[in-house]
């Protein structure tokens, strides 16, 4: 990683792209951050984030949650006690965690770097280390994935956070050893995978290096030779085991995500295509961007093979086994292989892209691919960061006015973004209702809004006892009962 660096000086030049990350990167998640409305999932968290106490938190997200540890509800929770539960204010969690992240994909890159770099070395090989982490730290502030987890109020910019600080501390313990080093490993892969299961993925690409590691440095103590680390592979290996069994109490919960498989609840995540991996890393990135990062990523992982193997083992299987396992448990189980799923498996890319810009020989050329890769990241950022409508908001503003008394309210599919959307001064005297009507309700509300996400048969049904069309807002539809003596034509 030797570059020509002024002697004394990469510190002040490796800081300022730092700070820049920083700057931009935060800037892009912040930056209107209330424009859009809610998701459906961002109103199930702020579901789970708004009881009255913990314990209510606790309560309401085993049941609409349940099988995962509510780390993130809670700090959500705390969260919207001091700032509020308005869509900026709830964004603003993930968000600020992105932007912490960004110095953590800095850190990481450091670790990688050192350890294709001999102990003993100059200002130069500094440099070029600290350089090239933080051009790692720019393109994961700008990268479209990064971006978007952290302006959704969901857990998953939480989750990665977590494996970043759990990858630095694997690698730490590989170059190091040390106990402190072992703990942090356990600690933060058991509250990543206790944040959202998916981040197991990334603890069994980590499991088959720890096997290839196992099986080389064997090989290379058979051949004596002295190049091998102290650190044991079977130490690290202890180290996530010791974390799964802290774990070992919320794997219980597993078996209502296999309830969940059986009513449908994953029903909307299509089977995957044959390209299905691939083109969910080009879809995640955007088709522009997308041949460049996979064009520097080849170079650098090629680099990065030739310097030292075993990390470029690491990186390699980071970013191909969770696709892999995702694709194949998609034609055993069930389909699950999304963005959102694999978006810790973005970040290994970011890294070899950056060791693959930086291993260009000119400057100039250097220069104008981390321009192009730059520009044409922020370009796609940008196309999601224009404000959006209010369809909610404003059925729900008019549903109210077609309540009646009670005030009453159904709400077809998106029951809690309905919930959200009801105007806050007025939310303890309004009830939502869930159509089709629940066990326990007797009496169905005069008015309903119908969300787009409904089924045909279901759509036909509600129109058959909500016939007249109050509003429509964009595909969301505010349906109610006709008045008393007036006959209304069948819907077609």
């Amino acid at each position: 990683m030797k570059r020509n660096f002024v002697p004394g000086g990469w510190r002040e030049q490796a800081g300022a792209v730092l700070l820049i990350a920083v700057a931009v990167g935060t800037i892009l998640r912040f930056f209107r951050l209330g424009a859009r409305e809610l998701s459906i999932d961002e109103s199930v968290s702020w579901a789970e984030s708004a009881g009255r106490s913990v314990t209510d938190v606790l309560r309401i997200q085993h049941q609409l949650d349940s099988g995962k540890f509510p780390i993130y509800e809670v700090a959500q929770h705390g969260w919207m006690r001091f700032f509020g539960e308005s869509e900026a204010a709830m964004r603003s969690l993930p968000a600020l965690i992105g932007s912490l992240s960004i110095v953590l994909v800095f850190i990481l890159g450091v670790e990688v770097l050192l350890a294709v770099t001999p102990t003993r070395s100059d200002d130069r090989d500094k440099g070029g280390i600290y350089m090239v982490s933080a051009l790692c730290a720019l393109i994961f502030a700008v990268g479209l994935p990064s971006v978007e987890i952290a302006r959704q109020a969901r857990m998953y910019s939480m989750m990665q956070a977590w494996i970043l600080a759990q990858v630095i501390f694997l690698l730490r313990a590989r170059r190091l050893g040390g106990l402190p080093n072992y703990a942090g490993l356990t600690i933060f892969s058991a509250i990543a995978v206790a944040t959202n299961f998916t981040a197991v993925l990334v603890m069994a690409a980590e499991a088959l290096w720890l096997i290839y590691l196992y099986l080389t440095d064997a090989d290379a103590a058979g051949r004596g030779d002295e190049g091998v680390r102290s650190a044991a592979p079977w130490l690290m290996g202890a180290a996530l085991v010791a974390a799964m069994v802290l774990l070992l109490p919320f794997f219980a919960g597993l078996r209502y995500g296999v309830e969940g498989v059986k009513r449908g609840d994953y029903d909307w995540i299509k089977p995957p295509g044959p390209w299905e991996p691939l083109a969910t890393f080009e879809s995640g990135l955007g088709s522009w961007p997308f041949p460049l990062f996979a064009l520097f990523a080849i170079v650098g992982g090629i680099r990065l093979w030739r310097s030292h193997r075993d990390e470029a083992v690491l990186l390699i299987l980071w970013i191909g086994l969770p696709p892999i396992v995702l694709f194949a448990g998609s034609y055993l189980v069930i389909p699950m292989l999304i963005t959102r799923y694999l978006i810790s498996s973005f970040v290994p890319l970011f890294i070899l892209t950056a060791i693959g810009i930086e291993s260009l020989t000119s400057r100039n050329y250097r220069a104008a691919a981390i321009v192009a890769i730059v520009s044409l990241s922020v370009l796609r950022v940008s196309s999601d960061l224009r404000p959006g409508d209010h369809r909610y908001r404003d059925a729900c503003a008019i549903a109210l006015t077609k309540a009646g008394s009670p005030r009453r309210v159904g709400a077809c599919r998106e029951y809690y973004r309905v919930s959200y959307y009801m105007p806050a001064a007025q939310r303890d005297s309004v009830q939502a209702v869930r159509i089709p009507l629940q066990g326990t309700e007797s009496e169905a509300p005069r008015v309903v809004i119908v969300s787009p996400t409904v089924t045909p048969a279901q759509a036909a049904e509600i129109r058959r006892e909500y016939p007249v069309v109050v509003a429509r807002f964009k595909d969301v539809i505010v349906l109610s009962r006709p008045e008393a003596g007036v006959r209304i034509a069948p819907a077609s």
